[in-house]
């Protein structure tokens, strides 16, 4: 507000309240013995949603109940001094908060400082223009921007060990860094950026990642798609002959396009073009036979019928640079020799192969010079085919080993008061996938990723004898939990409109728990977002009735209610159902998938990461958002926007 104090005070005003606002004019304002005077350059703080001040830059979770404190959607605090830390405004306050104090952290994208009644940004004043990809001892310059009404310095160091010489120009806001030499180690190296200002304060702060590359032929170059063969560049991975006018154009043999990003679906590559090509637009897909990818001077391989079949167990196809490791860690943390690189495209031949800890662990059929025959590599980085089969890597996914020969029944009862037709033998050692389970007294109550007989694949067993494991860590399921088995989605691959698709990724998940895939064989989730365009136009798919009708074409019951009480969504989950919950995660709101809830808060498929760490971690899978939490960012009780999905 302009041309207004905003006052909290020590009594509340009876019918009124303890916080609002007075004429500068014809009030004092006192403090130890000096007049206040009103200044309208001053600097405020307004929160766009609730939010938490904290006393530490980090997972509110993980803070006690007097290191933390609810701001109120709305509220307006004058800011004495503030600086950007750990991804958190740190902010001192011209005012004391109830049992907290003046000084704490809280998120950016949750509020707005101002001044002179201008909003201003505390974070992205320092930004990186690259390069992203450099080669090994070549001559390297390091450049991008900053603010210098608010950065006098900048520093850039290298893994926090090595700083590197910084040149500014204040006049047109650029930081500069040339490396004679370059850079003498290859793999990823990681730069932390800081912005401070004249007395020592870091305004603004981030890390970047650079790739160092020994591959002349291909290093900081573009990506070029050549047609071999007059072909179609089309709306979706599909016959041509199904497909109309609008949904696919003809080119012919000999052109050429720069391509920003790619990936592998059902033969064909998907693509996102520099330039688009009526009508179809900048993303797309070409039959991959027909199509010649490189990078430089270097061919890019994309599918396993351009791997030469081989005698040995396995190969491997690597689709993204990466390094193969002596342990699965991240690279950036092992020594040279305990590393190797290996280039996009790549293909190796391997004895064996094993699922663990995010990788696979592979032994080779040939040493690499300098490392061995056994590692590690990140299973999202390469694919194995195995006699001409794909060999599919699920972190996720829960099982239960049977330790005890024992069984499974239609009943909670002991297993001697049933009959024959009511229980089926589990033998020891065997391994089943659980789609899901919830606790039911001394039982817990499996559904199986798998048919038995005319038993089904449904019934009840005592936990003891059975190990359970999500993906290689084992857990106990003794708990008050509920937890469902749903594939995991991030929305941040998405090729278009990443950043506003939660709500079809959230959805994606629900359909693939159900059994459902794309029709097309790509993302269930692209095929989504294409549905609400065709139908409602781009940017429907914010709009919830639309959802709405997505999931009911799909063939399946939805309701849609902004009322929801949380015991609502606790009994869909006690029945099979995950749910969609919408609401405040981030600044402008957000969309995820409950899968369970356990005694310490809900279990979330978050498709943009993590909440608890304003999504600087963009892991979302399977975490648990404290009650607390929940309650206040996606209720209150009674609030709490969500969708409802059953089969028909």
């Amino acid at each position: 507000p302009i041309c207004h104090f905003r006052v909290s005070f020590t009594k509340a005003i009876p019918g009124f309240g303890d916080t609002g606002y007075v004429d500068p004019q014809k009030v004092e304002i006192i403090k130890q013995g000096e007049t206040v005077k009103y200044s309208q350059t001053a600097i405020a703080l307004k929160t766009l949603n609730n939010t938490i001040i904290k006393k530490q830059p980090t997972n509110e979770a993980y803070l006690k109940p007097d290191e933390k404190l609810i701001l109120q959607k709305g509220m307006v605090y004058g800011v004495s001094n503030y600086t950007y830390q750990n991804n958190h405004t740190r902010i001192l306050l011209t005012e004391n908060l109830p049992n907290f104090g003046n000084e704490g952290y809280v998120y950016p994208d949750f509020v707005q400082l101002t001044e002179a009644s201008q909003a201003f940004a505390t974070a992205a004043t320092l930004k990186f223009l690259g390069p992203t990809e450099v080669l090994v001892n070549q001559t390297t310059t390091l450049r991008g921007t900053y603010d210098p009404t608010q950065g006098k310095t900048v520093t850039v160091t290298a893994e926090d060990k090595y700083p590197l010489p910084v040149n500014l120009n204040s006049e047109s806001g650029l930081w500069e860094v040339k490396l004679s030499r370059g850079f003498n180690t290859e793999g990823t190296r990681w730069l932390r950026l800081k912005s401070l200002d004249s007395k020592g304060n870091v305004v603004d702060s981030k890390v970047v990642n650079i790739y160092v590359s020994s591959e002349l032929i291909s290093a900081g170059k573009d990506i070029k798609l050549k047609l071999v063969k007059d072909t179609w560049f089309k709306l979706y991975p599909i016959d041509s002959s199904k497909l109309n006018d609008r949904q696919k154009v003809r080119l012919e043999a000999g052109e050429i396009f720069t391509v920003e990003k790619y990936g592998l679906v059902d033969g064909h590559l998907k693509v996102v073009l520099s330039n688009g090509i009526s009508p179809i637009g900048n993303f797309g897909y070409f039959y991959e036979p027909y199509v010649e990818m490189t990078k430089g001077s270097k061919l890019l391989l994309f599918d396993f019928t351009d791997v030469p079949d081989t005698y040995i167990s396995a190969k491997i196809l690597v689709v993204q640079k990466t390094f193969i490791k002596g342990s699965p860690e991240d690279a950036s943390q092992l020594d040279d020799n305990q590393k190797a690189e290996l280039s996009l495209g790549q293909t190796l031949a391997i004895t064996g192969y094993a699922s663990t800890k995010g990788h696979f662990r592979v032994t080779l059929l040939e040493s690499i010079p300098g490392f061995g025959k056994v590692g590690y590599i990140y299973w999202q980085h390469v694919r194995i085919k195995k006699q001409e089969e794909e060999i599919i890597y699920d972190p996720n996914a829960m099982t239960m080993t049977v330790r005890e020969t024992t069984v499974i029944k239609k009943r909670p009862l002991f297993s001697f008061l049933l009959g024959s037709s009511e229980k089926v033998t589990l033998p020891i050692g065997r391994v089943y996938g659980v789609n899901s389970y919830a606790v039911e007294g001394s039982h817990l109550r499996v559904a199986l990723t798998e048919q038995m007989g005319e038993f089904g694949n449904t019934g009840y067993v005592f936990p003891s004898y059975f190990l359970f494991k999500r993906g290689n860590k084992s857990f106990n399921p003794i708990r008050n939990n509920i937890e469902l088995n749903v594939p995991y989605l991030s929305q941040r691959d998405n090729p278009r409109f990443n950043w506003s698709t939660c709500n079809v990724t959230s959805i994606a998940m629900i359909f693939a728990y159900y059994g459902v895939r794309s029709y097309w064989g790509g993302q269930l989730e692209d095929e989504l977002l294409e549905w609400c365009f065709n139908n409602y136009g781009q940017g429907s798919e914010t709009d919830h009735s639309v959802l709405s009708a997505l999931i009911r074409a799909y063939d399946f019951e939805t309701s849609f209610s902004t009322t929801r009480e949380w015991s609502e969504v606790k009994n869909e989950l006690n029945n099979g159902r995950p749910v969609v919950v919408a609401g405040d995660f981030t600044a402008s709101g957000h969309i995820l998938t409950a899968i369970g809830y356990s005694s310490k808060g809900y279990i979330v498929n978050d498709p943009w990461g993590n909440a608890l760490t304003g999504y600087s971690d963009t892991e979302g899978s399977r975490l648990t958002y404290p009650y607390d939490y929940m309650n206040r960012v996606a209720g209150p009780n009674g609030a709490v926007w969500a969708h409802f999905i059953r089969k028909k």
